[in-house]
């Protein structure tokens, strides 16, 4: 019952989360025709979990009610949804609310998986479920934005953001965590000196983050570059919303085919061969004829991600003791939440779509490659 719980209301506060970014693009491209400003929103939702994912992870490993961030963290998204529709036209209200929103961010993705632990007998098993729950979201949430932007208009989609969270949050209190075994607990600055020192010296987990840190951070160019690309092809820019989850479409089937084989490799070796697939497959993008074509490459390019997120939550899980798995699920992510901003900033100053996916495709390279080098244990390992 408590997993099943579990995935239900994760389930209901990431599709909530996983629409916010194509959403605030065609929600500030929409109303205020300024790339620039939908960019600096997507930025500004992102940048504070760079700060508030080691803090909230710290205070995870420790504290006796988790359930006070994770369902803060979906008031906060339904307040701020119901906010931007009513401050539309006023950039600084905008990106207040934005920033406001963004920084409990990390609790519906690593935040969550950070309980695992204390609620499934079967981890393997749970993990499993719960990246495909990632995935799923992931899946949906754009489809969603695309088809209620088409038929109601791009405001439905900030008001579907805000019942969704509020919903997440109702179930979210049903849960019943298992309390941390009793321990003498230090500052939560030592605490997060701790998580940053394990993520920095353990190879495997060193190179898995950096991998994903800079892959994520890339496609955050795409965040403004594909609805333009899209619109490129002769299409409406909330079409983007069907390659985003074309992508994830082609992730969830990777996915359960290979899961069961997962657990022959290194996750970490999964991971930088599923990242550097990825890219390869992004280089096809910009010879795309027309949305058809590209939702197919879009397809595969999912297919070559699909392990990525099952292989990272297992490296954190196997190279991280119990008391640092929160902090060290919360900060990974705020590092990839945190250069996804700042990909997504210097997407919206771009104007050439083609030269920001062949970018995106290289960087997917280049991280995979300095995946593998940091991850070799250096020679007093």
């Amino acid at each position: 019952m408590g997993l099943r719980t579990y995935l239900v209301s994760a389930t209901l506060t990431r599709l909530a989360d996983e629409m916010v970014g194509l959403a605030l693009v065609l929600f500030v491209l929409l109303r205020t025709d300024s790339r620039a400003l939908a960019g600096a929103t997507v930025a500004a939702y992102t940048v504070p979990s760079i700060v508030s994912g080691p803090l909230l992870g710290a205070w995870l490993d420790r504290t006796r009610r988790p359930l006070v961030a994770l369902v803060g963290n979906q008031l906060l998204l339904a307040a701020s949804a119901a906010g931007l529709l009513v401050l539309v036209g006023h950039p600084v209200a905008m990106l207040a609310l934005a920033f406001l929103a963004g920084t409990t961010l990390p609790m519906s993705s690593g935040g969550f998986t950070s309980l695992l632990p204390r609620l499934a007998v079967d981890l393997p098993r749970a993990t499993s479920a719960d990246a495909l729950v990632y995935l799923s979201t992931a899946l949906a949430g754009p489809v969603v934005v695309g088809g209620l932007t088409g038929l109601f208009g791009v405001d439905s989609t900030m008001v579907a953001i805000g019942a969704l969270a509020l919903a997440g949050a109702l179930c979210t209190l049903r849960l019943r965590i298992p309390p941390h075994a009793a321990a003498v607990h230090g500052s939560l600055l030592h605490a997060m000196r701790d998580g940053v020192r394990h993520l920095v010296t353990t190879p495997p987990l060193r190179g898995a983050t950096l991998a994903t840190t800079l892959g994520y951070g890339s496609v955050g160019l795409l965040a403004t570059a594909l609805p333009v690309r899209v619109a490129e092809l002769g299409h409406s820019e909330s079409a983007a919303g069907f390659v985003w989850a074309a992508v994830e479409v082609g992730s969830v089937v990777s996915l359960l085919v290979l899961r069961r084989h997962l657990h022959r490799w290194r996750p970490e070796r999964v991971l930088y061969t599923s990242i550097a697939a990825y890219g390869l497959v992004l280089a096809t993008w910009p010879f795309a004829s027309g949305l058809v074509a590209l939702v197919g490459l879009a397809v595969l390019a999912g297919v070559a991600q699909g392990p990525t997120l099952t292989s990272l939550i297992t490296a954190r899980q196997r190279y991280t003791p119990a008391g640092l798995l929160g902090q060290v699920s919360t900060t990974g992510p705020s590092l990839k939440i945190g250069a996804f901003a700042i990909g997504a900033a210097v997407g919206g100053t771009l104007h050439d779509t083609r030269a920001a996916i062949v970018a995106v495709a290289a960087t997917q390279l280049v991280a995979a490659g300095l995946g593998v080098l940091v991850s070799v244990p250096g020679p007093n390992a």
